[in-house]
């Protein structure tokens, strides 16, 4: 297994867990896991899609109609655009989805 892959299994398996707290404390919205692909669905049909590129060693995330990718970087991944890190991203994502303060 590659860093590269090892560092994206770690963080999905980590999100995945956070997740799941937030919808056991009554937050309403799903997620699946298809192979390397993590989506996040929510009730207006909107989606956020994880998904790794081995070839670029990036994350990329589909999110509010727009495509965006994160270097891993000192342990972290981190937005190319802006520098951003990926829990602050999807912090922000999740908030704007759901109409209330969300943390990841």
């Amino acid at each position: 297994m590659t860093p590269f892959t090892q560092n994206y299994d770690q963080t999905i398996r980590d999100l995945e867990g956070k997740l799941e707290s937030l919808i056991d404390s009554g937050i309403e919205f799903d997620f699946s896991r298809s192979g390397d692909v993590l989506t996040i669905e929510f009730d207006s049909g909107e989606k956020i899609i994880i998904t790794p590129q081995a070839p670029t060693e990036q994350l990329w995330i589909s999110a509010n109609y727009a495509g965006h990718r994160f270097n891993w970087l000192d342990g972290n991944w981190v937005n190319e655009k802006g520098g951003q890190e990926l829990s602050a991203f999807l912090s922000e994502a999740l908030t704007l989805q759901l109409g209330m303060k969300v943390e990841v």
